[in-house]
């Protein structure tokens, strides 16, 4: 498995067929004061995943803040993969849409992929004022 592309932005979708739109990916905001709170953003990953590992996947994202604390319940899903018959490879996309997050305090937020319980990559959201 290959992470292909893991993101944060202001908007992604998934159009089926693999196309996968992805609108402002950011990694820096500042709020006024604390707690704030982000309206709306969206954590994107796009996988690929070898036709010899096919067979049931799951994955995991946590949202982690600066105290290393989850403040978003994780997101998680479990998915079959079957061999693709057209190529050597599925690709997978996997959108978390985030609401209303509160942001306590400034600093370095992190956001966590897990896939078969495995840590695969990371991202960071620095929060100033």
């Amino acid at each position: 498995m290959e992470v292909e592309i893991f993101t944060l932005a202001d908007y992604a979708a998934d159009y089926g067929q693999g196309k996968l739109v992805i609108n402002g990916t950011f990694d820096n905001i500042t709020a006024k004061e604390f707690p704030a709170i982000h309206p709306s953003c969206a954590i994107v990953a796009r996988i690929r995943i070898a036709n010899s590992e096919a067979g049931l996947h799951y994955f995991q994202i946590d949202a982690l803040n600066p105290l290393g604390d989850n403040f978003h319940e994780p997101f998680k899903g479990e998915f079959t993969i079957e061999k693709n018959p057209h190529a050597d490879h599925t690709t997978l996309n996997i959108i978390w849409n985030l609401v209303h997050s509160k942001l306590d305090m400034p600093g370095k937020y992190a956001f966590e992929f897990y896939f078969d319980g495995e840590f695969r990559t990371g991202l960071s959201l620095t929060v100033g004022r």
